[in-house]
């Protein structure tokens, strides 16, 4: 009796120590949450699964670009509209989107990319609607262009890749793309949630090695913004040590920012502060010092389908255009429209 008796005390004695154990680990000070880790690259064609029709996107009428348009340019410098074959536009689009003196697979990939951003913006008339021209060479509006960069390299590119299109189950792939995703893609809800209004399905978070060439500026970065600016911009008028990020999508991007009933995409908030300065919205820290906000992030651009580094990296490896386009575009199919 009296062995149970002290069997008892001593069970209650353990009792009580793993309690106060556990309520002193409550009570402590929660360690530093540390930074997370890079993705892990994985230059691997994402598997692609049979594709469906897009609901509310048209199919492309391929009979309608059997010949090679001739397009209305409007130049932005000069304010007048100019008109050249699509492909001579091309070679000037290429030239100053990617650097003419790299890889030329990788210029084919941007050339196809390219040539389906131009046709979707000429079918969907988002040009004319400002300047009644088909295109534009103000980047914040299509694409640049710098036909004085255009050396045999981008011919070639685009001459190799002549009347080449991506389609997702027969319509227009909307061919974004940016200079570098940091190591992952974004997707359409974290890059464009409001300019795109349809569903993109092949715009999905894949991974690439794209850092084995990046710069390293564009890599990691980090950038100071006052308080009040970061309130301005998500439309608060607390203090600004609420506001938080709010969500992430599905590549680790911010979706939302803000605190209270105050919230924006973070793809609106980047663009109010400005593009050059948050380079992008994959941000692994983010915190408040009582006057300024100090975001670290990854990356420089929307992060959207082709990444240019990612594209430069995979020619340099080896590999061809089409497999590159597969990677970032999944399930979209390359389509010959004109010879």
């Amino acid at each position: 009796m009296r062995n149970f008796k002290n069997f008892n005390i001593a069970l209650l004695a353990v009792f009580v120590i793993a309690i106060a154990a556990g309520a002193f680990t409550l009570l402590r000070p929660p360690a530093e949450k540390p930074a997370p880790p890079a993705p892990l690259p994985a230059p691997v064609p994402a598997p692609q699964a049979p594709v469906q029709p897009i609901p509310g996107v048209p199919w492309l009428d391929v009979g309608k670009y059997r010949n090679e348009p001739t397009v209305s340019v409007w130049m932005a410098d000069r304010g007048t509209v100019e008109r050249m074959p699509l492909e001579k536009y091309l070679e000037g689009v290429i030239a100053q989107e990617m650097e003419p003196r790299w890889p030329l697979e990788a210029l084919r990939a941007q050339a196809v990319a390219s040539r389906t951003l131009t046709l979707n913006a000429i079918e969907a008339g988002t040009i004319r609607k400002l300047h009644n021209a088909d295109v534009s060479t103000a980047k914040e509006e299509l694409q640049a262009f710098g036909p004085q960069k255009v050396n045999d390299t981008v011919k070639e590119a685009v001459r190799s890749t002549r009347g080449q299109v991506l389609l997702y189950a027969g319509s227009l792939v909307n061919a974004i793309y940016s200079s570098s995703n940091g190591q992952i893609a974004a997707t359409r809800e974290e890059s464009f949630p409001r300019e795109i209004p349809h569903p993109t399905p092949y715009f999905q978070p894949v991974t690439d090695n794209s850092f084995k060439y990046t710069p390293a500026e564009l890599q990691s970065w980090t950038v100071t913004i006052p308080g009040s600016e970061v309130a301005a911009a998500v439309g608060y008028r607390g203090n600004p040590r609420d506001i938080t990020i709010l969500a992430k999508g599905p590549s680790g991007r911010i979706l939302y920012i803000g605190a209270g009933d105050a919230r924006v995409y973070g793809a609106e908030f980047r663009k109010s502060v400005g593009f050059d300065r948050l380079k992008s919205t994959l941000v692994d820290e983010m915190t408040y010092d009582g006057t300024s906000f100090t975001f670290k992030g990854r990356g420089w651009g929307n992060g959207v389908g082709l990444c240019q580094w990612g594209a430069y990296t995979y020619a340099q490896d080896g590999w061809k255009a089409e497999d590159i386009l597969k990677h970032y575009y999944v399930g979209a199919d390359i389509t010959q429209l004109w010879n």
